[in-house]
């Protein structure tokens, strides 16, 4: 049975957001207590999706089907699980900031 290319990118797209919800549930410690903690985690997670891109490109110019898993799974999912993760902790901090302000 084929996938498609967009049902595969669906999926992983679905399968980093239910990981990265988990290590939020799970570590609640991990989550950075202030804004500029979160901030630099936010920016992190965008300097590390564009080097993933780039790392992706080079390892798929190769033609390889194992080097391009290698670099699905090994690059691109997880700068993708910390980039959700560094948005759930961008939208606490926006819900603690605004608190009761919008009932």
């Amino acid at each position: 049975m084929a996938f498609s290319a967009g049902f595969v990118t669906i999926m992983l797209g679905v399968g980093a957001g239910a990981i990265a919800l988990w290590i939020d549930v799970r570590f609640p410690r991990l989550a950075p207590r202030d804004v500029a903690k979160i901030v630099l985690h936010a920016a992190a997670s965008i300097l590390l999706g564009v080097f993933a891109a780039r790392g992706v490109e080079a390892l798929a110019a190769a033609e390889d089907p194992q080097l391009s898993l290698a670099a699905i799974f090994g690059l691109a999912f997880p700068a993708i699980v910390y980039s959700l993760l560094a948005a759930i902790w961008v939208i606490k901090l926006t819900q603690q900031m605004l608190g009761g302000h919008l009932r």
